[in-house]
């Protein structure tokens, strides 16, 4: 059974940034150039229940602003212009954090054949399990400071990185630090209070910073065990593709304070979606071959999703090529 469960306003987001090369060691989260990233949006006309994609979407303002994330407004609103967060090259962090000396987690379900990138791919090209505050990672240089706005709010806490969507029905992401080309890219998520259409995930392959509007891949699971892939052409006017849309997988635990984890596997044109180390989705497309990813949150229900992020790594594919 098919559906599509972003279909209430979706947000806009336009994305400014410099790129960053991938760290080449497997313990230490350390100095790299400072790029995390708010999307900024405009308004988004509503989509109707049956559309995989949005038209009619409110001019964006792109500008580029200090620190803050990225939003999408209700129906027929006003634009509302969201400022992006911003980072260059020359950037780096006067200094050092301590060393990430936890290896990714494989991923695992409690039955079936599993995906384990330690074992297929070896030590993992950069890990983070988040044991202490990565502000080089998430926070823009200007300010130095996490994203703490109508839309959006990350904070590090208790060794996690907490990611809150703080309006209903909107969806928001959030880059990091991290550009890559080829590549398997892993995030472990911890829910808090979740129901229904709630969703986190991630996007892939969006720009540069500094570079000009949002584009990307998005893989997002929701809390009832749904997943959605689409592909963000244009913020303005809004222009999507869904490349994938399925309720119950199996291989998603549901519900509230449960754990998942998510690796998208993309080489080239070709993409692979594992839910705790169970192939849940693959698909072909060739618009992004690049780009920085980071964290999407959509709050499905009255307002205030949030989720914990524990680890992020990532391995490098295909170097010398």
């Amino acid at each position: 059974m098919k559906r599509l469960i972003f279909v209430l306003p979706v947000l806009v987001l336009l994305v400014l940034g410099s790129c960053t090369l991938p760290m080449r060691t497997t313990q230490t989260p350390t100095a790299m150039p400072l790029i995390t990233e708010a999307p900024a949006g405009g308004d988004v006309a509503p989509v109707e229940t049956a559309a995989p994609v949005v038209s009619e979407v409110a001019p964006v303002e792109t500008a580029a602003q200090p620190a803050a994330a990225a939003t999408a407004v209700p129906t027929q609103a006003p634009p509302a212009a969201a400022a992006t967060t911003a980072a260059t090259q020359a950037a780096q962090p006067t200094a050092s954090p301590p060393p990430a000396t936890q290896a990714a987690p494989a991923a695992t379900t409690a039955s079936g054949a599993t995906f384990d990138p330690n074992t297929t791919f070896g030590e993992p090209t950069y890990v983070n399990p988040m044991d202490f505050p990565n502000m080089w990672e998430w926070a823009p240089p200007e300010t130095n400071t996490l994203p703490n706005n109508e839309r959006i709010r990350l904070q590090f806490k208790d060794g996690e990185l907490y990611v809150t969507g703080k309006r209903s029905e909107f969806s928001t992401w959030w880059f990091s630090s991290h550009f890559l080309n080829d590549a398997y890219m892993q995030l472990t998520f911890n829910n808090q209070d979740c129901s229904g259409d709630d969703a986190y995930g991630m996007i892939l392959r969006g720009p540069a910073h500094l570079s000009g509007p949002a584009y990307g891949y998005v893989v997002a699971f929701t809390c009832d065990g749904s997943i959605t892939v689409f592909r963000l052409d244009d913020p303005s006017p809004f222009d999507i593709e869904v490349l994938e849309n399925d309720d119950d997988i199996a291989a998603i635990n549901t519900g509230p304070g449960e754990q998942n984890v998510l690796g998208v596997r993309a080489e080239g044109d070709k993409f692979v979606v594992y839910a705790n180390g169970i192939q849940v989705a693959e698909f072909e497309d060739d618009h992004f071959s690049k780009g920085r990813f980071g964290v999407f949150v959509r709050s499905g229900g009255s307002g205030g999703y949030t989720f914990r992020v524990t680890n992020l790594a990532y391995w490098v594919l295909n170097e010398d090529e």
